[in-house]
Order: C-alpha cells, then sequence, then structure tokens
C-alpha cells in the first residue's frame, strides 16, 4: 500500500526569543531542533540568534528524520555534537527529556514554547528520575522467566528495531519462556489478558518504553533485551 505523508505546521509565524537568549547566555554555539510542527520557524529562529550573537548550527537527520534540524521520538540524530547546548523549539517534555537523558546528547537542554515564548531547561532531577525508570524497567526484566515479544505490522515501525529472532534465541538460551505477538496497534489495556507473561520485550518505537505505567510489567526496547550489560 503507498503511504503519502503530509507535514502538519502550526498557525504560527514568529517566535519571540527574548527569554531563550537570556536563557542561553553563557553559551557560545547552540544546536537547534525541533518537531515538523514547527520547522518553518527554524531559519528565522536561526537568524534571529545569530544577530543576537550566536553560532547555531541546525544538523541533518541521519536516521527516520527528513528534514533539517528534525527530531523524532526514534531520532536525535539532527542534534550538532559540537554545539554547547540544545535549543528545542516546542511543545511538551517528551523529545527534550528522552533526548537529555540518552547518552548520545550530553548537553544542556533548553526548551521554547513556541507560542508563549517561554523556556525552562530540563534539570539534572528530571533526567535522574527518567534514568532510574529506565533502570528498574530493565532490572525487572532480566528477573522475569515468561516474556512476550511485541511485534507490529504498522508500516516503518517494524523497522525501528526488529531482532526478534535474535532476541527470542538469546533469552531461550538464558532459560526464558518467550512468546511472539504480532498485531498492528500495540494497546496496552490489552496485553493484560496474558497474565502469566511477566515481562516485555518491545521491538517497534522505542519510545513506547517510556509509558511503563499502562504496561503493568517490565517493557525493555530490543538494544535492551540483546544487551549483555
Amino acid at each position: 500500500m503507498k503511504l503519502l505523508f503530509i507535514n502538519a505546521k502550526a498557525k504560527l509565524n514568529d517566535i519571540d526569543l527574548a527569554e531563550a537568549i537570556k536563557a542561553i547566555k553563557n553559551y557560545k554555539t547552540i544546536s537547534l531542533i525541533s518537531t515538523v510542527q514547527f520547522l518553518h520557524l527554524l531559519d528565522k529562529t536561526k537568524a534571529k540568534l545569530e544577530a543576537a550573537g550566536y553560532k547555531v548550527l541546525i544538523g541533518m537527520p541521519k536516521v527516520h528524520a527528513i528534514n533539517k534540524g528534525q527530531v523524532l521520538g526514534c531520532d536525535v540524530s539532527a542534534i550538532a555534537e559540537k554545539a554547547d547546548c540544545v535549543l528545542y523549539i516546542g511543545t511538551g517534555k517528551f523529545h527534550p527529556l528522552g533526548i537529555a537523558a540518552s547518552s548520545a546528547a550530553n548537553l544542556p537542554m533548553f526548551c521554547v514554547e513556541p507560542f508563549s515564548g517561554s523556556v525552562e531547561r530540563v534539570s539534572a532531577q528530571e533526567i535522574r528520575k527518567f534514568q532510574l525508570k529506565q533502570q528498574a524497567r530493565i532490572a525487572g526484566f532480566k528477573a522475569a522467566k515468561k516474556v512476550g515479544i511485541l511485534v507490529t505490522l504498522k508500516p516503518g515501525q517494524h523497522e525501528m528495531q526488529g531482532h526478534v529472532e535474535r532476541i527470542k534465541e538469546k533469552l531461550e538460551k538464558e532459560g526464558k519462556q518467550v512468546f511472539v505477538f504480532i498485531g498492528d496497534t500495540i494497546n496496552p489495556s490489552e496485553l493484560e489478558n496474558f497474565p502469566q507473561i511477566e515481562a516485555w520485550v518491545n521491538t517497534a518505537c522505542p519510545r513506547m518504553v517510556d509509558d511503563q505505567e499502562l504496561y503493568k510489567k517490565p517493557i525493555v526496547n530490543a538494544s535492551e533485551a540483546l544487551s549483555d550489560s
């Protein structure tokens, strides 16, 4: 089936950067990123920041995203590693927190709410809480004896992590019973119909594990299941 993806742009023509410029005053080189809704504002934002004396980098993603400066839950490769900090244009903390807590982006993270211009830095406490949840997930998974591998048929998502056979083989060698669950939309509430499963392995979008509390059982990503650490 052929698919047509249409970008949705926010009805916004400019961003007030007064607070952002103050917040990043101790940094010189900025990595500017955003989600698809606000990508049309990046060039204007870059020009404003450069006029204020900053060097601004808008990187090209290397994984799933296709536009300069664009980040997805599963692709933050547009972040410029040589920057002093990251300035995220967007709403909510989903992307900033995931980025700030990852080892791949050890940079201060500032979030600009595009409609109000307000700025918030992702705190060390938020990052630590996120990381502790990750550690708890993995520890719970390692203790499980009966494991379910979640596989989605959604286009694109099942290509993100994959490795179902490798995971199954590895876990069975470790003495676990492994069951494979295949479907389109993965609904956490429907997984409660399988109470015998003690933990889940997610092979779809890697950010699904952020909703650990919805699954009621430990859930890890493919890379975490394959890791020996």
